[in-house]
């Protein structure tokens, strides 16, 4: 079952007992780890960075094993890391070992990006539980992966190793932006090569609808307006998210310090 093909087994399914499970034992996880960094200092802090990075470079190579050995696949969606939340490996290494422009770079999407990417997941996994059953490496590998995001990004803004400002917007846009500049032109000479390809590739979800999409966006926004939408919505929308979700905390905690004065 751990190595099973996908659907060669009934899937473990969203909002379902296994869903729920993965996602208490996560959040267990996620607390522990914040709980046991609760005093770390600045540079203790970008030593478990470090670490998480590692670890979400040896998941996500455990999992392009996977498919290219045990299901065969030669679909770049299902092992090429170029989707949003591939994204944390990289801005991991600009975090980890990057100076100047590239540090800062990496800081600010494992603050936002990572944390936004991740929390998402967590709710919505339907890139892995739809395929898999509870009990299975893809399902194990896909949360602790996005987990891993959660944690690192609020423990950069818990610890204040990162302090956001909205300047820092063009910083994540940038990532983000060229991330799915390159997927769009990737896919389109891939699918061209490839016309009789059962699944097209979709790498960021910039080319068609994304997995699980509720409503036709592609068709409703059509060929030309669907990428740049797409592009858009995931260069600025979760900093935005963090942005302004931080200011509320910084409100509500200025009101209560007054109120207490």
């Amino acid at each position: 079952m751990f190595f099973c093909l996908p659907y060669a087994m009934k899937p473990c399914g969203m909002y379902t007992i296994g869903h729920l499970t993965l996602f208490l034992v996560t959040a267990l996880l996620i607390g522990t780890g914040l709980y046991l960094c609760r005093d770390t200092d600045e540079k203790k802090v970008r030593t478990v960075i470090r670490a998480v990075t590692a670890l979400l470079w040896a998941l996500e190579i455990w999992k392009i094993l996977f498919v290219l050995i045990v299901t065969g696949s030669r679909n770049p969606n299902d092992y090429v890391p170029l989707y949003y939340c591939s994204l944390v490996l990289y801005a991991g290494l600009f975090s980890s070992f990057g100076k100047g422009a590239l540090r800062r770079f990496g800081d600010v999407f494992l603050a936002t990006g990572s944390l936004i990417g991740g929390t998402c997941f967590l709710f919505f996994p339907s890139t892995s539980l739809p395929r898999y059953p509870f009990f299975h490496l893809i399902s194990f590998q896909s949360f602790l992966l996005h987990g891993a995001m959660v944690f690192v990004g609020l423990l950069m803004l818990l610890r204040c190793v990162y302090r956001i400002t909205l300047g820092d917007i063009w910083s994540c846009a940038m990532l983000v932006g060229a991330t799915g500049v390159i997927s769009y032109v990737f896919n389109f000479v891939w699918n061209k090569a490839h016309p009789a390809q059962l699944i097209q590739t979709n790498l960021m979800f910039v080319s068609n609808n994304f997995t699980g999409c509720p409503v036709d966006l592609y068709g409703f926004l059509g060929p030309v307006v669907y990428p740049i939408f797409m592009i858009a919505v995931q260069a600025f929308g979760p900093f935005l998210l963090v942005y302004w979700a931080v200011l509320l905390c910084r409100c509500l905690k200025e009101k209560k310090f007054n109120k207490s004065v």
